[in-house]
């Protein structure tokens, strides 16, 4: 039994990541802005929306999730699972008045792991804007007596205490938000919340040096549209290992904004 990924979207516009086994499928977030874009990102690369297992809610920004995509989750009678600390929130800011949503299949998940058909999660969380908790996760799976590790985060702007949970990892899927030279240009406050390229690039570095085996995938992801590219994302992170002498021996690739990633085989 394998395990798959694929971003559908990943960008400050609407996020929206898909990770499946054989028997389990599951989307970690669902940000597209409108009831129309919702059903169209979900019934274009889904082969039946309705078959996904859960839905879990990295945070509460309206890029990763929202009332529009939640009354889109409901229609499909699907779940949605949310960190305990941010349940109250999530009614507060995304239900905007629709009586309906209080139907909603609503569950919770805390700082333990847990367990979804053959996927094991360990959220942990990250530094991102103070008044939005968020949380990253490291995904497991049993493939013919070996285990395989995913780990998915963005959205944060320091990974120094998410170190361990990405070590010995297959795939890594990162944000890489902005370039400091298209920062200068097209200046946002709230970049301070974000990985920038270079800060990403040494995380990776680090995470590399630190493992005892490198992962096999790396995807980065959550790219600006204005303070980044894909090419110079790719570029500086490439560029970092070799100012340190370090091999990026890896497959690396970024993640449309617009558009799906290729389907990558953990």
């Amino acid at each position: 039994m394998s395990l798959y990924f694929q971003s559908l979207i990943s960008s400050s516009a609407g996020n929206c990541l898909v990770l499946w086994s054989d028997s389990t499928r599951v989307l970690i977030d669902c940000g597209s802005r409108t009831l129309r874009g919702t059903r169209e990102l979900l019934e274009r690369n889904l082969k039946d929306p309705a078959a996904v297992d859960s839905v879990i809610v990295s945070h509460l920004h309206g890029d990763h999730i929202n009332g529009y995509s939640l009354r889109v989750i409901q229609e499909y009678g699907l779940s949605v699972r949310i960190h305990e600390r941010c349940l109250e929130q999530l009614r507060e800011k995304h239900f905007n008045g629709h009586r309906r949503l209080h139907s909603l299949d609503l569950q919770t998940f805390s700082d333990a792991s847990f367990t979804i058909g053959d996927l094991w999660f360990r959220p942990f969380a990250v530094p991102h804007h103070p008044d939005y908790p968020n949380h990253g996760f490291a995904v497991r799976h049993k493939e013919n007596g070996q285990w395989k590790k995913a780990v998915i985060v963005t959205d944060f702007h320091d990974g120094t205490a998410a170190l361990d949970h990405f070590a010995d990892s297959d795939f890594i899927f990162v944000e890489s938000n902005h370039d400091l030279d298209l920062l200068a240009q097209h200046f946002n406050p709230n970049s301070r919340f974000h990985m920038s390229n270079p800060d990403t690039a040494a995380l990776l570095c680090r995470v590399c040096r630190e493992s005892a085996r490198k992962p096999h995938t790396v995807m980065l992801g959550h790219l600006s549209s204005q303070r980044n590219t894909q090419t110079i994302a790719l570029e500086e992170t490439r560029a970092a290992f070799r100012e340190r002498g370090m091999d990026a021996d890896f497959s690396l690739s970024a993640a449309p904004l617009y558009g799906c990633s290729p389907v990558v085989k953990i």
